[in-house]
C-alpha cells in the first residue's frame, strides 16, 4: 500500500474517531451536558403540574420556590454546560419537596432521591478532586450508577405491587383504565383481548426493562420498549403523566452506555447548531417557540370549534402540555432510540466498579417502597395505578394476603358517613374511608369541621379535631413522612391512581 493511501486512511480515522472515541473529559462533559437540559425539562413538566403552587394557592413560600425552580431550570436548558446550575436546580427542587411534604407523587419522590444524589455526588467530587476534568468524570460516572439503580427499583415495584387480584381483573385494572382512552379512537376500548394485552404487557415491558438496565450488551431492547411505553402513557390523559415520563427519559440518558449518551448529545447539538447558523443567535430558541405557540394555538382552535358548551381551563391547560410532551418527548426519544440502535449490540468495555456508598440512597428508596406492607404510608411508594389494597390488615396482593404490619397506621379505617367538610362528605357519598391518621390530619387542618364515621362496627357522631385529639396525635416527622390513600372496600377494587 502506498504512503499516500496510508495517510488517507489515517486522516479518515482521525476524522471518524471523535464520533466513536473521545477523551475522558469530553465524554464526561457530553454526558453531563446531555443530561442537564433533559433533567431541567423533567423539572419543568413536574412544576407545571402543580397549578396551585404556580398561582400561590399553596402559600407564598412554595409559590416563590416553584417560580425560582422554573427560572433555574430554564437557565439550565439555555446553558447546559454550567454544571453549577444542575447543582442549584437539584438543591431548589429538593428543598421545595421537603417544604411541601407530605407529597403523594411517586415521580416527585423518585426525583427527590435523584436530586439528593446529585447534591451528594457533586459535593463529594468537589471535596475530592481539584482537577475539573476529573471532577466532571467522577460526577458523571457516579450519577449513572444512581440513575440506573433508581430505574431498576421503580420497575421492580412497578411489577411487584401489581401482583394483585384486581390489577389482573380486566373489569377494573389500572392497565385497562389507561388502555381504553388510547383504544377508543380505534373502536377497541371494550375488546377483551386488548384489555388482557394491556395488563400483561405491563409486566413484560417492565421486566425486560429491569434486565436490560444491567445486561448492557442488549440494553437497547429494554430501552426501546420503555421509551415507547413512556411516550404513550401521557397521551392517554388519564393523569398528569408528562412529569413521570420526562423523569424516566432523563434517568435513561444517564443509564445508557457512555457512547450512546454522547451520540444523543451530538444529534441534539447538531440540530441547534444548524438553527443557530441559519437564523442567528435566536435560532436556538426557535423550536421552543414553535412547539409552545403551536400547542397553544391548536388547543385554542379546537376549543373554539368544540361541540361542548364549555371546556374547563384545567383541561385546556393539560392539553397544551400533552402536545408539548408529544413534540419534546417524540423528538428526544427518537434521538435516543437512534443512538441506542447504532450501538446494538453494545460491545464496549464496562467501566471500573464504583463505590458502594452510591447505593445508599437507592437502597433507602427500596425500603421506603415496602411501606404499604408494613403498615406505613400507601402513597408515594411506587404503587401508582396498581390497584393495590393493604389497609385494615387485609390485602389483595397475591403474595401477601395478610400484610405483616410492623406499624399500626393502616390498622384502623374510619368509614365516613357524614361531614360538614365537602371533601370528607365526598368520601361519605362514595362509601369510602380514611385511615384514622389521615382523618385526624384533615380535621387538624379544619378544626371547625365535624365528621360522623364508623370504626370497627361502632358509629361515632360529629367528631371534631378537639374530640379526636388531632392536634397532638402525631409528631412533626410523622406528619411530614406519612401519607395515605383513601380506602375503598368495594370489590373488585376499581382503579383510582
Amino acid at each position: 500500500m502506498s504512503a499516500r493511501a496510508d495517510r488517507s486512511i489515517v486522516d479518515w480515522w482521525r476524522h471518524l474517531r471523535p464520533a466513536v472515541s473521545q477523551t475522558t473529559e469530553r465524554v464526561a462533559a457530553d454526558g453531563l451536558i446531555a443530561f442537564s437540559p433533559v433533567w431541567a425539562a423533567a423539572a419543568i413538566f413536574s412544576l407545571a403540574g402543580d397549578r396551585g403552587m404556580l398561582v400561590f394557592r399553596d402559600g407564598v413560600l412554595l409559590g416563590l420556590m416553584t417560580w425560582a425552580a422554573i427560572a433555574v431550570a430554564l437557565l439550565l436548558v439555555w446553558r447546559p454546560r454550567w454544571t453549577a446550575l444542575l447543582f442549584l436546580l437539584a438543591g431548589v427542587m429538593l428543598t421545595r419537596y421537603a417544604v411541601a411534604m407530605p407529597v403523594a407523587g411517586n415521580n416527585k419522590m423518585i426525583a427527590a432521591f435523584m436530586n439528593a444524589s446529585i447534591l451528594v455526588i457533586c459535593a463529594h467530587a468537589v471535596l475530592r478532586y481539584s482537577n475539573a476534568a476529573e471532577m466532571r468524570e467522577n460526577i458523571y460516572e457516579n450519577m449513572r450508577v444512581v440513575a440506573r439503580a433508581l430505574l431498576a427499583i421503580m420497575y421492580f415495584y412497578g411489577i411487584f405491587h401489581k401482583i394483585n387480584t384486581d390489577f389482573l381483573d380486566p373489569r377494573v385494572s389500572c392497565a385497562v383504565a389507561l388502555y381504553m382512552p388510547l383504544a377508543d379512537g380505534f373502536g377497541l376500548q371494550h375488546n377483551l383481548t386488548g384489555k388482557y394485552l394491556a395488563i400483561w404487557s405491563t409486566f413484560i415491558v417492565e421486566a425486560i426493562a429491569i434486565v436490560s438496565l444491567y445486561w448492557k450488551r442488549w440494553f437497547a431492547v429494554g430501552l426501546l420498549l420503555a421509551l415507547m411505553f413512556h411516550f404513550v402513557i401521557p397521551i392517554s390523559v388519564y393523569s398528569w403523566y408528562m412529569d413521570f415520563s420526562s423523569l424516566v427519559l432523563a434517568l435513561y440518558i444517564l443509564s445508557v452506555p457512555r457512547e450512546v449518551s454522547q451520540r444523543f448529545y451530538d444529534s441534539s447539538a447538531r440540530m441547534f447548531r444548524l438553527l443557530r447558523d441559519r437564523f442567528g443567535a435566536l435560532g436556538q430558541a426557535l423550536p421552543f417557540g414553535i412547539v409552545i405557540g403551536g400547542a397553544v394555538a391548536l388547543v385554542a382552535v379546537l376549543s373554539l370549534f368544540s361541540r361542548q358548551a364549555h371546556i374547563a381551563p384545567s383541561h385546556a391547560y393539560q392539553s397544551v402540555w400533552v402536545l408539548m410532551w408529544v413534540a419534546y418527548g417524540g423528538i428526544s426519544m427518537l434521538f435516543l432510540a437512534e443512538a441506542a440502535l447504532s450501538h446494538l449490540p453494545w460491545r464496549g468495555t464496562p467501566g471500573p466498579r464504583r463505590a458502594l456508598w452510591l447505593y445508599a440512597l437507592p437502597a433507602a428508596l427500596f425500603i421506603v417502597c415496602t411501606a404499604p406492607y408494613v403498615g406505613l404510608r400507601t402513597e408515594a411508594s411506587i404503587a401508582m395505578f396498581s390497584n393495590l389494597h393493604t389497609e385494615a390488615g387485609v390485602s389483595n396482593h397475591l403474595l401477601m394476603p395478610q400484610p405483616p404490619y410492623l406499624f399500626p397506621y393502616q390498622s384502623d379505617v374510619a368509614m365516613i358517613k357524614a361531614s360538614s367538610d365537602p371533601d370528607l362528605q365526598h368520601f361519605a357519598d362514595r362509601n369510602q374511608g380514611l385511615v384514622m391518621f389521615s382523618l385526624k390530619e384533615r380535621l387538624r387542618k379544619k378544626p371547625e369541621a365535624w365528621v360522623t364515621y364508623e370504626l370497627n362496627g361502632v358509629r361515632h357522631e360529629r367528631a371534631t379535631a378537639q374530640s379526636l385529639g388531632a392536634f397532638t396525635h402525631a409528631s412533626f416527622w410523622e406528619r411530614k413522612l406519612l401519607i395515605f390513600k383513601h380506602v375503598d372496600f368495594a370489590r373488585p377494587k376499581v382503579c383510582t391512581h
